[in-house]
């Protein structure tokens, strides 16, 4: 059984050798680097169809932002959409900024935090202070302070200049119990990632 495995992993690299791939997606970065943004998105395109998540989200940028090709939000949660399917923490990101002011797509506040969600465990500080901030106004997700100091909390361990204000608002609204409760919660999951 192992003897089969390698012919058909061999068979796979051939069709679809990895350092292609990577080659392609670097031409891609240096071209987007000095402002060749056209030919960055020519490079990026053909890689985004065949499923390399980082040309995707690429591709998203591009079209949110209308480098290298006309502005559109839709097509630009098309391509986020792929790459965040792939766990690109980036794209799960901008995907929810998307659903969540309604740009390109209808407005899904729900969407939005679950896509908030999968990012902000990846570790991307912006999904976990927007997802915060939804448990706290109960935007997309059930109002839970709990959830919006823990979530700040965790933020803060990369980015403490922008949560400490926001951590010392939410923890006036909370009872002391609740701020260990999350304080608790915080640390359970930022030592789950030391791991």
């Amino acid at each position: 059984m192992r003897a089969s495995y390698a012919v058909v992993l061999g068979v796979a690299l051939i069709i679809v050798p990895p350092s292609v791939s990577a080659a392609d997606f670097e031409t891609g970065m240096e071209a987007f680097r000095a402002g060749e943004t056209q030919q960055a998105f020519e490079a990026w395109h053909p890689l985004a169809q065949t499923g390399h998540p980082d040309a995707q989200h690429a591709l998203g940028h591009m079209y949110e932002y209308g480098h290298g090709t006309e502005r559109d939000d839709a097509e630009a949660a098309f391509w986020y959409e792929k790459a965040a399917a792939q766990n690109n923490a980036e794209a799960q990101y901008r995907l929810g900024v998307l659903l969540d002011n309604g740009w390109g797509v209808p407005r899904n506040r729900a969407g939005a935090a679950a896509w908030y969600a999968r990012a902000a465990q990846l570790g991307h500080v912006f999904a976990q202070h927007d997802l915060a901030f939804m448990y706290l106004k109960g935007t997309g997700v059930p109002m839970d302070r709990v959830q919006a100091y823990k979530w700040l909390k965790i933020a803060s361990q990369s980015r403490a200049d922008l949560m400490a204000k926001h951590l010392d608002h939410v923890s006036k609204t909370m009872t002391p119990a609740e701020v260990r409760e999350a304080e608790r919660q915080a640390r359970a999951w930022l030592n789950a990632q030391r791991l």
